[in-house]
């Protein structure tokens, strides 16, 4: 599987106690645009929608701390509010690429939820995602 490949995944020949450490620029392509991640990403955005509380600031701060383990600095947050204000103009403007980013993986969508909504959402936890401190934890 490419994404095995771009992890340092070791073959299934040979036994492999220590696995290489690397962090290459083709390790975060997998993460942002794998069909895989992008569902999960998008079943994290509805998660996040659903329980992360009642506005913007506060779904933010609950998807940074749920991946992270600690919460968002205020620079973080301001960020990640970026990010999702402006994703939510480009799926206002352009709902065709909303629905053709939430139509990725197997798992449909949620139909409780416009699709310019979670897609801007599924945006800011593609982010999330793909941070540092989520993917190797210190």
């Amino acid at each position: 599987h490419p994404a095995m490949v771009a992890f340092d995944a070791p073959s299934r020949e040979e036994c492999t106690c220590d696995r290489p450490k690397s962090n290459i620029p083709q390790q975060a392509l997998v993460l942002l645009n794998d069909p895989e991640f992008v569902e999960a990403a998008r079943a994290f955005a509805a998660k996040t929608i659903t329980e992360g509380g009642g506005g913007d600031d506060a779904r933010v701060r609950w998807a940074f701390e749920r991946a992270t383990g600690r919460a968002a600095t205020p620079e973080e947050a301001r960020v990640l509010m970026g990010v999702l204000n402006r994703h939510r103009k480009q799926f206002a403007d352009k709902p065709d690429e909303a629905k053709k980013l939430l139509a990725v993986g197997d798992v449909p969508a949620p139909k409780d939820t416009r699709p310019e909504e979670l897609a801007a959402w599924t945006s800011v936890c593609r982010v999330v995602l793909n941070l540092h401190e989520t993917i190797t934890r210190p």
